[in-house]
């Protein structure tokens, strides 16, 4: 039986129209909600999940199957593009398709360091022409996979883990601002956000790069990472710290949006557990991936306390309800919510009304 869950929360807060340019997805078309800063936002999203690839509980490597999705990203046609990680593969799945299509690495899922190859390639975005910029977290790079290629070329990282700015150590998280092709790249390994320029050998430290920790000059295993146009500052699911946080460009620290500001994880309102993503939408109301609690949170812009849209806390399955350990999610233009469950072998659908 299809259920509804309806979200209502009355903000005081201004909000602004932002242009979104996220690792997650990249909204091409206006929104039909109406948000004003003094009436209630009320929302809805069909509670049951549709499975739009994958097979339920069912890993693989054929066509139809994935053996453990990761991050997927939505181009214009809502076509699908998912890194499936111990497939070492990038696949495309088209609406209504019944298999994906191998666009990056190898359909066998053979690994290795040549650039036709992946290693447990973690989240991807796309170009302004469509091509994918691919975090190639195994071999300590990011690659340029374009469309109908049979390799890739470099652009971020030198294969080998390290420090150094024009290394990277298991980096996982990507964000691109899409109108001068710059990437921020979470490196996972060395708990920093490195900026990239398009062209560039090396890169810079934005965020970070002090060792893992929870004071607020660092950051602790960062993952998912979001570029908001309109402030010039990142957006990072701080994932061992438990938080997300805002970096302003420029700045030496970061400003607390939700979670704990010391480490303290947890599953009430305020308080997230190990979350992997988070992403906007164009009227400022952040959406995140709350993985160690099984559930998607929204937070509405300027509030700490946030709503489960999605899931159950605490508790994970493989029922058209629940999710097991949500890695990474996408918002297409009417909201409709496309999560990895990555511990089911699928990707969701979660219906917005």
């Amino acid at each position: 039986m299809n259920t509804t869950s309806t979200v209502a929360i009355t903000s005081t807060s201004t909000l602004t129209s932002t242009a979104i340019a996220t690792t997650t997805s990249i909204i091409t078309s206006t929104m039909a909600t109406s948000i004003s800063p003094t009436t209630s936002f009320v929302t809805s999203w069909n509670t049951s999940g549709i499975t739009v690839a994958g097979v339920t509980d069912v890993p693989g490597v054929t066509a139809n199957k994935f053996n453990h999705p990761f991050c997927l990203v939505l181009d214009s046609s809502r076509a699908l593009y998912v890194t499936d990680q111990p497939n070492q593969r990038v696949q495309k799945w088209v609406v209504n398709a019944s298999t994906g299509v191998t666009v990056a690495g190898q359909s066998n899922a053979s690994t290795g360091i040549t650039l036709k190859y992946l290693s447990y390639p973690s989240d991807l975005a796309l170009d302004a022409k469509g091509n994918l910029f691919i975090v190639d977290g195994g071999n300590h790079r990011v690659v340029h996979w374009t469309m109908n290629a049979t390799s890739a070329t470099l652009v971020a990282g030198n294969g080998s883990a390290g420090s150094g700015n024009n290394q990277l150590s298991s980096p996982i998280g990507l964000a691109i601002d899409i109108n001068v092709s710059t990437l921020y790249i979470s490196d996972a390994g060395n708990h920093r956000i490195m900026k990239y320029l398009a062209n560039a050998t090396s890169g810079t430290v934005v965020a970070g790069g002090h060792g893992g920790g929870t004071n607020s000059s660092q950051l602790y295993n960062p993952r998912g990472v979001y570029f908001e146009s309109s402030t010039n500052s990142l957006i990072i699911a701080n994932n061992a710290a438990h938080n997300i946080v805002r970096w302003v460009l420029g700045a030496t620290s970061w400003t607390l949006l939700a979670g704990s500001s010391t480490g303290l994880y947890g599953s009430t309102s305020t308080l997230l557990y190990n979350p992997s993503d988070v992403t906007l939408d164009p009227t400022g109301n952040m959406y995140v991936s709350d993985e160690g609690n099984q559930r998607i949170q929204l937070f509405l812009a300027g509030q700490s306390s946030g709503q489960t849209i999605i899931g159950v806390t605490g508790i994970s399955g493989n029922t058209s309800q629940l999710l097991n350990t949500p890695s990474s999610f996408a918002l297409d233009s009417q909201l409709n919510i496309y999560i990895v469950d990555y511990g089911n072998y699928r990707v969701q659908k979660f219906v917005h009304y």
